[in-house]
């Protein structure tokens, strides 16, 4: 299933958030941890598997990519909820993302990004056609490598 679309719940005072009906299905079982910024990123079961088989753990690798899976990991959390859908996050994740009091699911395909309100709001802001067609041109290259993107200038990396 593809995730697409934007989403407003409310965290309620104990840190639970009600997830979208129409990503519950798909997204039990599988992870919410730290994204990019101030995101938290949401996996189905499938994809995180996916995921995890590509990001080996090693002693002698690279220190900024043994720094990259500290975070990853560390802060990843099952996701389960209640009767009524809601999913308690943990403490750092809602630090992290700063989330207070209403959060943003925005469906990306194989991944829900979680942004509070305000955080949403700088994230959605228009971008000018010219910041269009490059960062069209770098998903464009991005998909001919068949990779994930690089950080580069410009991405926010």
């Amino acid at each position: 299933m593809a995730f697409y679309g934007s989403y407003l719940h409310s965290v309620d005072d104990k840190g639970r958030v009600a997830v979208p009906a129409k990503f519950r299905e798909t997204l039990l079982g599988g992870v919410v941890t730290k994204g990019p910024g101030f995101a938290l990123v949401m996996y189905p079961p499938s994809y995180w598997e996916k995921l995890v088989g590509e990001r080996d753990y090693s002693d002698v690798a690279d220190p900024d990519y043994r720094e990259y899976l500290f975070h990853f990991f560390s802060s990843s959390q099952q996701i389960n909820w209640d009767a009524q859908g809601r999913l308690l996050l943990a403490p750092q994740l809602r630090d992290h993302a700063e989330l207070s009091r209403n959060v943003v699911f925005v469906g990306l395909n194989q991944a829900v990004e979680v942004y509070s309100e305000d955080h949403f709001g700088e994230r959605a802001q228009r971008v000018a056609p010219d910041a269009w067609e490059r960062i069209r041109s770098h998903a464009a290259a991005v998909i001919g490598q068949g990779s994930a993107p690089t950080a580069e200038p410009g991405f926010g990396g």
